[in-house]
């Protein structure tokens, strides 16, 4: 899948650095198994991974979308058994994705230290059986520019 497509209308966004959410669809209980993590029981439901792109967000995106990687991140592991069904975007010059993270921490379940290895934060990977919800709360996250787009 390209990137180009289904964000072309986002371009301004895609073109810079930023913070980004991928919305991640579980289809069953599954226990998958996380790098150093170990194996981790995955609920049947959707997730929000909060992330960083300070070297661009297309470039980030483009290699999240992709199937053909090298498992780098705690992310990786888990969408090889999972589908990404939309991504959030925020511009910024600056790491922002922990203030995302910590406003989804007092709503949500989280996965412990889920993609937080260069973080304070307990996580940066929440769940929720209710997408709506999930998007709604992106939306509210930060009062600043950002852009959804749903596959």
């Amino acid at each position: 899948m390209k990137i180009e497509k289904p964000c072309a209308r986002f371009n301004r966004f895609f073109k810079t650095k930023g913070a980004y959410a991928l919305l991640v669809k579980v289809n069953e209980d599954k226990d998958i198994a996380v790098g150093a993590l170990g194996k981790i029981r995955f609920k049947k439901g959707f997730y929000v991974y909060v992330g960083s792109a300070m070297g661009g967000l297309n470039h980030r995106l483009k290699r999240h979308l992709s199937k053909n990687k090298k498992l780098r991140w705690h992310i990786d592991y888990l969408l090889q058994d999972a589908k990404i069904v939309g991504v959030m975007v925020w511009e910024s010059n600056k790491k922002i994705e922990d203030k995302i993270a910590k406003k989804l921490t007092k709503r949500f379940k989280f996965i412990k230290s889920f993609g937080s290895s260069d973080s304070k934060l307990k996580s940066h990977l929440f769940f929720c059986k209710d997408k709506d919800k999930l998007i709604e709360t992106l939306f509210k996250a930060l009062r600043r520019s950002s852009a959804f787009i749903e596959f």
